[in-house]
């Protein structure tokens, strides 16, 4: 890095306005992260219809409906409840007294060691008894969730005051999209899989009921967002600069990385350019840790953009960690609502437990949205069916709103930028056959 370098990165109008935008946050989980068990601390809260946060029982039929939809053709348990608890039974009904508890503690090992599930939705009056697995870190093995299984049944659901209550088996798992689908199917369809998209639902209706100012519902709606990697305007604009950024001054981005870890104890005397930049570093770690960040990111979307001259910029959308791409043969697919999304991408994910901010990995979806597709063009469902020839997975939870199949994981970032190219190919071949 030069000095001419950095002070073109310093004297850049797009650093000026992400500092500033940078400083602007209303939302607490801008500032902390949760651990697994505030997680389920914070869901048990969203879920109980007698707490402050005036959606009442609202995120629990959000949460049934998802189940529903995730538990495609299920088996025991899961067979049996759906069969009664239908969508359209869900919403009409009242889960009023239902609660959410932690304190079932049960045997889960051959040799009597005791554990405690995440969470247990019980409701007297419906006589429920949903026990939720909510997951983090390593992935689930169908051994382990038929050990927590034969638990619940010998430690709880066998105690009389539960005689007569329907029962049902759901995992959350926020990285439930990585697994691919031969790693889903060994797991079964004893239980329901659920990532944690289905609060987006939550979060929403908890957007109108801010407007009447309401404080509960805005940390409800604010962790419901954060968990389906929602973006505020704010957010998303930040995460716009913070790319142009990395595009713009890569050797000072570098720099920054190989500075990302020194300790002030570390520093030595704050002489030329590498000493500013130390300097700027610390007094503005977070809008640089944010550059740093989307680094992987901005060279995936220059290279795109270099590699594929039908794309745009209008076609790329990225975020802090993620990059969404639509091929140009899909534009006739698009709503002409201007709050409509795409229903067709492919979504490039940087997966956090496999990265090292010098060495970022990548995981591919497909992702096929059903209600974002212009429904008084073209027919979803023919449309689906076309596709399935190129991606099986899409005959396979055809009534989830959203169905993102993993195509490649764990990549490092030249393997993610060819894989990206060979997606947006392929889903261009779709379309353009279907116009024969």
């Amino acid at each position: 890095m030069t000095a001419e370098d950095l002070y073109d990165f310093l004297s850049d109008p797009n650093l000026i306005e992400l500092i500033e935008t940078n400083k602007v946050t209303d939302d607490i989980f801008d500032v902390m992260n949760l651990v697994e068990n505030q997680h389920s601390k914070l869901l048990a809260w969203c879920m109980n219809p007698n707490e402050g946060h005036g959606q009442g029982d609202a995120v629990i039929k959000d949460f049934l409906e998802a189940a529903y939809h995730a538990s495609e053709t299920p088996t025991w348990d899961n067979k049996k409840f759906f069969e009664i608890w239908t969508p359209g039974k869900i919403r009409t009904s009242s889960f009023g007294a239902a609660f959410l508890t932690r304190e079932f503690e049960v045997v889960v090992d051959e040799d009597s060691r005791k554990g405690r599930l995440d969470l247990f939705l019980v409701d007297p009056q419906n006589k429920l008894l949903v026990t939720i697995e909510n997951k983090a870190g390593a992935m689930l093995t169908a051994e382990q969730l038929e050990k927590y299984v034969r638990a619940v049944k010998a430690n709880v659901a066998s105690n009389k005051a539960f005689a007569g209550y329907q029962q049902a088996y759901v995992v959350l798992d926020r990285e439930l999209a990585n697994y691919s689908d031969s790693a889903l199917a060994k797991l079964g369809k004893r239980w329901a899989l659920l990532d944690y998209t289905w609060l987006a639902a939550s979060a929403k209706r908890a957007r109108h009921q801010q407007e009447r100012e309401s404080k509960s519902a805005q940390l409800l709606m604010a962790y419901c967002q954060r968990q389906t990697d929602w973006e505020s305007d704010v957010e998303k604009r930040i995460s716009d600069l913070a790319v142009d950024l990395a595009m713009a001054h890569p050797e000072v981005v570098k720099a920054m990385r190989s500075l990302e870890g020194v300790s002030i104890a570390q520093w030595r005397p704050l002489s030329g350019p590498q000493g500013e930049l130390t300097v700027f570093l610390a007094q503005h770690r977070s809008v640089c840790e944010r550059i740093i960040a989307t680094r992987g990111v901005a060279i995936i979307k220059q290279q795109l953009l270099k590699r594929m001259p039908s794309l745009n910029a209008d076609l790329i959308d990225t975020g802090r960690t993620w990059l969404a791409a639509i091929p140009a043969e899909c534009r006739e697919l698009i709503q002409d609502d201007a709050d409509a999304y795409w229903p067709l991408y492919i979504n490039l994910q940087r997966v956090a437990k496999l990265s090292r901010p010098d060495a970022p990995r990548y995981n591919l979806q497909l992702h096929w949205v059903r209600n974002e597709f212009e429904s008084a063009r073209l027919d979803e469902k023919a449309l689906r069916q076309h596709f399935q020839t190129a991606f099986p997975g899409l005959a396979t939870f055809v009534g989830s709103d959203q169905r993102r199949i993993l195509i490649e994981e764990d990549m490092a970032e030249n393997e993610a930028i060819n894989a990206s190219i060979r997606l947006l190919e392929k889903i261009s071949a779709c379309m353009l056959s279907r116009r024969k």
